[in-house]
C-alpha cells in the first residue's frame, strides 16, 4: 500500500480594472508550477489475497468481546468504512458489481445467476455450462463459476451514461496470468444468492476456480436459520485451491440470511446473531493462521448494510486489510480524501496495485486505498464515531433542511404579503428576513456538537439561529441590511477558514454533502459554494454601494480571485462545477460594479478567462498523482483517453442527475418561489425597482451577478437545482429589506 502524499499550492495575482485576463491567466500559471508530489509503484510480489465478503456485517458488530480475531486485526493492521455507491442502491447484488468492477453498477431483472458450470440452472433445465455458452456464445471452456446472465447485466449497464465494465477486476487479473477462485454463496430456502460472483469474474462472466454450489452450505435444525454455511467445507476449499489461486473470495452470508429469516424475538435475534458472527471470526482466525502475513494480504469486506443500519441512515460498512504493506492504522483513499473512508469501487484496484497492476481497461473510477501508519489501539472506536456521527448528520438532513426550506418560502411569502398589504408587519418581518441569512452559518457550526439525541440538535438549531439573528440585530442597531452584510461578511469568512483548515465543519454539516452516499467526500459542496457565492457578491456589492472607489474595486477583485482559487483548488474547495460558476458570476459582477459596458468583446472576455482558469487548473489536477487527484483530474483523464464518447457520457450522466433532482429535491420549491416573487418586485410595487436602482444602483447590480451565478450553476451543476437556490437566497432577502426599508422611509415620509 502507498502511504499518502499531500501537496498544497497558493497563488497572488495582481489587478488592474483594465487587465483582468492577465490576472486570471497568473492564476493558472501559479496553479500550473506547483510542484507535483508523484507516487511509486507497488512491486509485484508472490502474495495471494484472501477477500472475506461478509455482507450486512456493522463497524459496530466488531469486538473484543464477540469478534476477538477481527477486533485484534483492526489493532495490528487497518480499519476503514466503506461508502456503498452504486447506481440503483445499497443492496448486496449492485454493490458487490461495483466492486468487482472498480465502478458504480447495477444488476437486473434475474439478479445475479452465478452457478457452478455444472450445475442445473433452476427453472431453465439445463446446465449453467450450456445457458451461459447458448446465451453469450462464449465456450466457459475449464471454469469452475459462472455469470449466466452476463448479457442481460452488460446490456443494462451500457443505458445508464457509465463507462462500468462488469468483471473488470478478474479481467486484468486473468490478463496478466493472476487466478481467481471463489468460494461460498448466500443461498436460502427461498432463492439462490451468489453475490461473490461478480466480484471475481472476469468481463466474459467466468470465474476459473471455485465453488458456490449446494456443497458450501448445510441444512440445520439446530437453528432457526434452516441453512447456514459450511464453514468446514469452505476451509477445506481454501486450502484445496492455495497453490492454484492468487486471490480468494470467500463468501459468509449468514448475517444476511439473518436479514432474511423468520421473524424470531429479539433476545433470540441477538443471540443468533451473536452465533453467527463468532462463527465467521473462527473462520477468519484459520486464515490467518494459515495465511503468511508478511507476502500475503486479508481483505475483510462487507458489501451492503443491514436493514436496521439503513433505518438509522448508517449505511458505512466495515473494511479490515491485514498483511503485507498494511501497518496498525486507518484507510483512506484518493477517492474520498478522508480519514478512515473509502469508496467500494477502491476495492477493486486496491488488489490489483497488491499485484503491481493498474487497471489497463480504463473503465475503473475507484482508487487504491492507503494505509496511513497510526499506532493507536483506538482505531475501531473512531471509526465507530466518525460512522455514528455520519449517520446522526444523515438523520437531521431531512428534518433541518426541509425546515429551513419551508421556513423560507413561508418568510418570503410573509414579507411579500407586507410589502403590499400588511404594512404592520414590515418592521417584524426584518429580523426575519435577515434570519434566512444566519441559518448557514448556524447549519455550518452545529455538526461540530456532540449531543446524545437527534431532537436536541434540532432544538439547538433554532436557539442559535434566533440567538444570532438577535445579536446581529443588536450590533446593526436594528437596520436590517447592515445586519444582511454583517452575516454575509461573517458568512464568507467561516466557509473560507473552514476550507483553508480541511473543511472539517462542513463535512459534519447538513448544509454539507453525505460521504455514506459517496457523490462528494471533500471540499466544498454545492449548497455551500451556492452560500459562498451569493454572500460574497452581495457583501461586495453593499460594500460598493457605500464607498464606490477604484480602490475598493481592487480589493473586491482580489478577493473574488481568492474565492474562485478557494472554491476550485484541489487541495481546497474542489468544485469542479464552481471552476466554471464562479469567475462567471465574479467578473459579470466586476463589470457591472466597475461600469463597463457587457459588449460581446466583454462577454467574450469573460468566457475567455474563465475556460482559461479552467483549463489550467484541469491540467494541474490531470498531472498529479494519481492518489492526489480529484473526480476533476480522474473526469479528464478518462476523456483523454476514451475521447468523445467518454466525455459525452459524463456530460449525459450530469445531465440526467440535474434533471431527476429538479424534479424530486425541495430546494426546487425555494427556486420556484424565488423566481416568482424576484419576477413580481420588478414590475411591483410600480416604480420601486426603479427608485432601487437609483437610490442603490451598485447593490442592483450586484443583483446581476448573483442571477448570473445561479443561473450557470443551474446548466452545469450536477446539482444545480441546489447551488442555484442557494445562491439566490442573498438575491431575494437583500431585495425584499431593501423595498421594505423603502416603503418604511415612504410611509415616515408621507
Amino acid at each position: 500500500m502507498l502511504h499518502k502524499i499531500n501537496s498544497f499550492s497558493q497563488g497572488k495575482g495582481s489587478f488592474s480594472i483594465n487587465k483582468i485576463l492577465p490576472v486570471f491567466i497568473l492564476l493558472g500559471v501559479i496553479m500550473l508550477i506547483t510542484p507535483v508530489a508523484k507516487a511509486t509503484d507497488n512491486p509485484s510480489n508472490n502474495g495471494k489475497v484472501y477477500m472475506i465478503v461478509v455482507d450486512k456485517m456493522s463497524i459496530f458488530d466488531i469486538s473484543a468481546d464477540h469478534t476477538p480475531t477481527m477486533f485484534q486485526l483492526s489493532r495490528e493492521g487497518a480499519v476503514g468504512l466503506i461508502s456503498n455507491r452504486t447506481l440503483r442502491g445499497r443492496n448486496t447484488m449492485d454493490t458487490s458489481l461495483s466492486m468487482g468492477s472498480g465502478n458504480i453498477g447495477r444488476v437486473f431483472n434475474n439478479g445475479i445467476m452465478g452457478f457452478n458450470q455444472e450445475e442445473t440452472v433452476p427453472d431453465r433445465g439445463q446446465t449453467a455450462g450450456s445457458l451461459y455458452h447458448n446465451l453469450t456464445g462464449i465456450n466457459p471452456g475449464n471454469s469452475a463459476v459462472l455469470l449466466v446472465n452476463l448479457p442481460e447485466i452488460s446490456a443494462g449497464i451500457m443505458k445508464e451514461h457509465v463507462t462500468t465494465l462488469p468483471g473488470a477486476m478478474g479481467e486484468v487479473l486473468g490478463n496478466n496470468g493472476f487466478a481467481v477462485c471463489v468460494l461460498g454463496n448466500g443461498d436460502t430456502d427461498s432463492e439462490y444468492s451468489r453475490a461473490s460472483v461478480v466480484i471475481g469474474m472476469d468481463a466474459e462472466g467466468k470465474v476459473p476456480l471455485g465453488d458456490v454450489g449446494l456443497k458450501t452450505i448445510i441444512n440445520t435444525d439446530a437453528s432457526y436459520l434452516s441453512r447456514e454455511t459450511n464453514y468446514d467445507y469452505l476451509i477445506e476449499q481454501v486450502d484445496l485451491n492455495r497453490q492454484a489461486a492468487d486471490v480468494m473470495i470467500v463468501e459468509l452470508s449468514d448475517l444476511a440470511r439473518l436479514e432474511v429469516a423468520d421473524t424470531a424475538f429479539d433476545h433470540i435475534l441477538n443471540k443468533e446473531k451473536i452465533t453467527r458472527l463468532a462463527h465467521i471470526d473462527q473462520f477468519i482466525n484459520d486464515i490467518r493462521e494459515s495465511m503468511n502475513p508478511q507476502s500475503d494480504l486479508m481483505v475483510i469486506v462487507s458489501p451492503s448494510p443491514a436493514k436496521l443500519d439503513i433505518a438509522e441512515k448508517n449505511t458505512f460498512t466495515p473494511l479490515l486489510l491485514y498483511g503485507k504493506g498494511v501497518g496498525n492504522g486507518y484507510l483512506t483513499s484518493g477517492s474520498t480524501r478522508r480519514d478512515y473512508v473509502v469508496a467500494n469501487t477502491d476495492i477493486a484496484p486496491s488488489i490489483l496495485s497488491f499485484f503491481g497492476l493498474r487497471d489497463d481497461t480504463g473503465t475503473m473510477i475507484g482508487r487504491q486505498i492507503v494505509s496511513e501508519q497510526e499506532i493507536n489501539s483506538e482505531n475501531l472506536q473512531r471509526a465507530q464515531e466518525l460512522s455514528g456521527r455520519t449517520s446522526t448528520v444523515n438523520r437531521l438532513r431531512v428534518p433541518l433542511v426541509k425546515g429551513y426550506v419551508v421556513f423560507q418560502i413561508i418568510i418570503i411569502l410573509l414579507a411579500l404579503a407586507a410589502i403590499f398589504w400588511l404594512a404592520e408587519w414590515r418592521r417584524i418581518l426584518e429580523p426575519a428576513m435577515v434570519s434566512l441569512v444566519t441559518v448557514p452559518l448556524v447549519y455550518l457550526c452545529l455538526g461540530y456538537s456532540r449531543l446524545p439525541g437527534d431532537w436536541q440538535y434540532i432544538i439547538l438549531a433554532i436557539f442559535m439561529a434566533i440567538a444570532l439573528t438577535w445579536l446581529i440585530m443588536r450590533i446593526a442597531h436594528g437596520n436590517a441590511v447592515r445586519a444582511f452584510f454583517i452575516m454575509a461578511v461573517v458568512t464568507v469568512l467561516a466557509v473560507n477558514l473552514d476550507l483553508l483548515t480541511g473543511s472539517n465543519l462542513i463535512q459534519s454539516s447538513v448544509l454539507g454533502y453525505d460521504p455514506m452516499a459517496g457523490a462528494r467526500y471533500y471540499g466544498v459542496g454545492n449548497e455551500f459554494m451556492g452560500i459562498l457565492l451569493g454572500s460574497s457578491i452581495a457583501a461586495a456589492a453593499i460594500a460598493y454601494q457605500r464607498y464606490p472607489n477604484r480602490l475598493l474595486l481592487l480589493v473586491i477583485a482580489l478577493f473574488f480571485i481568492l474565492q474562485c482559487y478557494l472554491i476550485a483548488s484541489p487541495s481546497w474547495g474542489a468544485n469542479s462545477d464552481g471552476m466554471l460558476t464562479a469567475p462567471i458570476a465574479f467578473l459579470v459582477t466586476l463589470f457591472l460594479l466597475g461600469d463597463f459596458k457587457l459588449r460581446w468583446k466583454s462577454v467574450g472576455a469573460i468566457i475567455g478567462i474563465t475556460l482559461l482558469a479552467t483549463m489550467a487548473f484541469t491540467y494541474y489536477d490531470m498531472i498529479r498523482a494519481p492518489e492526489l487527484q480529484t473526480h476533476l483530474g480522474r473526469a479528464a483523464n478518462q476523456i483523454a483517453a476514451g475521447g468523445l464518447n467518454e466525455g459525452l457520457t459524463i456530460i449525459a450522466r450530469k445531465l440526467a442527475m440535474n434533471l431527476k433532482l429538479i424534479r424530486y429535491t425541495i430546494w426546487s420549491w425555494v427556486f420556484i418561489v424565488i423566481l416568482l416573487v424576484m419576477s413580481l418586485l420588478v414590475y411591483r410595487p410600480v416604480g420601486a425597482m426603479m427608485r432601487l436602482r437609483q437610490e442603490k444602483p451598485y447593490i442592483v447590480k450586484g443583483f446581476g451577478g448573483i442571477i448570473a451565478g445561479a443561473l450557470v450553476g443551474l446548466v452545469i451543476n450536477d446539482s444545480g437545482i441546489v447551488a442555484a437556490s442557494t445562491t439566490s437566497i442573498y438575491l431575494v432577502v437583500i431585495m425584499i429589506l431593501l423595498m421594505l426599508k423603502q416603503q418604511r422611509k415612504s410611509l415616515i415620509e408621507d
